[in-house]
C-alpha cells in the first residue's frame, strides 16, 4: 500500500504527529507530497501530509464518515480537498461552520480546518489564490473547462474576492465544456454573483471559441493525467494571446501548441503553489496575504518539476 495514502479506518487510528489530509482521487503521485515538509516549516507547523483517495462516485455517507473521522481524531488539523469540492459540500454543509462567505457562493469546499474544540470550518479559497497571481486582462477571457477551477476564475474576474462585491468593469468571459452538467453548475454560480458569462457546450475542438481572446485558459486537465489538448495545432492563437494551462506537469500539449503559434504561455505552477498556500494558511489559522504566499512560493521553488514551462 502507498504509505502516502490513508484509508478512513487509518485516519481513525492515526496517532502520529499533527496530520493534514489531502483529499482527491489519486493523490499519491502529487508534487504536494514532495513540497509539503518545506511548506509546513515555512508555517512553523509540525505537520504530516497523507492523501485520502476517493472515487468520483463517492457516496454522501462516505464524505460524512470522512468528516467524522477528522473531527474525532485530535491529531488531525484539517484537510485540503481537490477533486471532491462540490460533492463534499453537498454531503457535509450542515456539519461545517461558516468560515468563508465564498462557500455559499460556490457551494464547494476546498479546505476544512479544525480548531481545538474539534469544530470543522469549510473554506472556498481557490478564487483568492487566483486573484493573488493573475491580473485581469484587457480583453476577452476564454476558459476551456467549467469545473472547480473555472468557478474560481469566474469569481476572481467578476468579484473583489476580499469584499464579495462585483468589480466595476469585469472582462467578457466565455466558459466552454463538453459536459452540460458542469456548465449548468457554473451557470448557477454565475447567477448567484450576478455574472453573465457566455457558456458554450463543446462537441469537438475549441478552436472557434478561442478566436480573438486575450487570455485562453486550459482548465480541462488534458495534457496532464490524460493526453491531448482541447485545441488543434491550427487554433487561432498568436502574439496577442496569453495561453495559460492550469497543469504544470504532463505533456502540456496545449502550451506547446500555443508556443508554436506565437502566443505567450504560462503553466500552472504558480496556481498550484497559491492554491496550497491558501488552503494551508486556512488550516493554520493564518491570513492568506502576500507575505505568506511569497514564503510558501520560495519554499516550493526548489521542487518545481524540470519539465514545467514558464
Amino acid at each position: 500500500m502507498n504509505d502516502r495514502v490513508l484509508t478512513l479506518d487509518e485516519i481513525d487510528g492515526w496517532t502520529g504527529g499533527p496530520l493534514v489530509l489531502f483529499v482527491g482521487i489519486s493523490t499519491g503521485g502529487s508534487t504536494a507530497h514532495t513540497v509539503f515538509d518545506a511548506w509546513a516549516a515555512a508555517l512553523d507547523r509540525p505537520w504530516t501530509l497523507r492523501g485520502v483517495d476517493l472515487p468520483p462516485d463517492t457516496t454522501a455517507a462516505t464524505y460524512r464518515r470522512l468528516l467524522a473521522a477528522m473531527r474525532d481524531n485530535p491529531h488531525v488539523d484539517g484537510a485540503v480537498i481537490t477533486a471532491h469540492k462540490l460533492r463534499l459540500h453537498r454531503a457535509c454543509a450542515a456539519d461545517l461552520g461558516a468560515g468563508d462567505p465564498l462557500v455559499e457562493l460556490t457551494r464547494e469546499v476546498n479546505t476544512v480546518a479544525l480548531d481545538h474544540h474539534r469544530r470543522a470550518t469549510g473554506h472556498a479559497g481557490d478564487a483568492r489564490s487566483l486573484t493573488a497571481i493573475l491580473d485581469p486582462p484587457d480583453g476577452r477571457v476564454v476558459c476551456l473547462g467549467a469545473g472547480g477551477a473555472a468557478t474560481a476564475l469566474l469569481l476572481a474576474l467578476h468579484l473583489d474576492v476580499a469584499t464579495g462585491t462585483p468589480r466595476p468593469d469585469p472582462p467578457d468571459m466565455v466558459f466552454a465544456d463538453i459536459d452540460p452538467a458542469a456548465l449548468t453548475e457554473l451557470h448557477a454560480v454565475a447567477d448567484r454573483i450576478g455574472a453573465r458569462p457566455t457558456l458554450v457546450h463543446l462537441t469537438g475542438p475549441a478552436d472557434e471559441v478561442v478566436a480573438g481572446a486575450a487570455l485562453v485558459v486550459n482548465a480541462t486537465g488534458l495534457g496532464k493525467d490524460r493526453p491531448g489538448s482541447p485545441l488543434t495545432d491550427h487554433a487561432p492563437l498568436g502574439p496577442g494571446t496569453l495561453a495559460w494551462d492550469l497543469n504544470y506537469r504532463g505533456d502540456l500539449t496545449f502550451l506547446r501548441q500555443a508556443a508554436a503559434l506565437g502566443a505567450a504561455t504560462m503553466d500552472g505552477w504558480d496556481y498550484f503553489v497559491a492554491g496550497w498556500a491558501g488552503a494551508l494558511t486556512a488550516v493554520a489559522g493564518r491570513p492568506f496575504d502576500q507575505h505568506a504566499l511569497t514564503a510558501l512560493a520560495a519554499a516550493a521553488a526548489p521542487h518545481r518539476p524540470t519539465g514545467a514551462l514558464r
